[in-house]
């Protein structure tokens, strides 16, 4: 993973996900919110994965997840979520694979029904989180302590 700190934000590229060449990155932190550029079924080698709209939701998902673990979060910090799916009939087994990643924590949720990046892939998930502040301030007083020994 690759990180870069800029004046108002920090940018993170996860492995797999995106490079610091990419034209995005992973996620974006502008303080307490992060913003996770969207992630689709693609394996490492950026190819679709072509088992359907359940194991394209749940590769989505997987890496939304790791997005979030650049900057300490998880899933249950999501606040809202952009899904990106090539038809509408596919939300029942979307939202049967979403349940099950998210449990019951509930989200804002937003549709957009489009052609995406490949005409094999189904669905892209894009999303914002709100990082606590305990757990926010917990990582500073790490980092601050982590400088203070450099």
């Amino acid at each position: 993973m690759t990180t870069i700190s800029g004046p108002v934000h920090t940018l993170a590229d996860v492995d797999g996900i995106t490079a610091p060449e990419s034209p995005c990155p992973s996620a974006t932190r502008p303080g307490e919110l992060i913003f996770v550029s969207r992630q689709g079924s693609f394996d490492n080698t950026d190819a679709v994965t072509p088992d359907g709209i359940r194991t394209q939701t749940e590769c989505s998902l997987t890496r939304l997840a790791r997005a979030l673990l650049a900057f300490d979060a998880r899933l249950d910090d999501v606040v809202s979520a952009t899904e990106y799916r090539a038809g509408v009939r596919l939300g029942g087994a979307f939202n049967t694979v979403w349940k099950d990643a998210f449990g019951d924590h509930r989200t804002s949720r937003a549709l957009v029904v489009t052609e995406l990046l490949d005409p094999a892939l189904l669905v892209e998930v894009q999303a914002v989180a709100l990082i606590p502040r305990a757990r926010n301030g917990k990582r500073a007083a790490l980092q601050a302590h982590s400088e203070a020994k450099q």
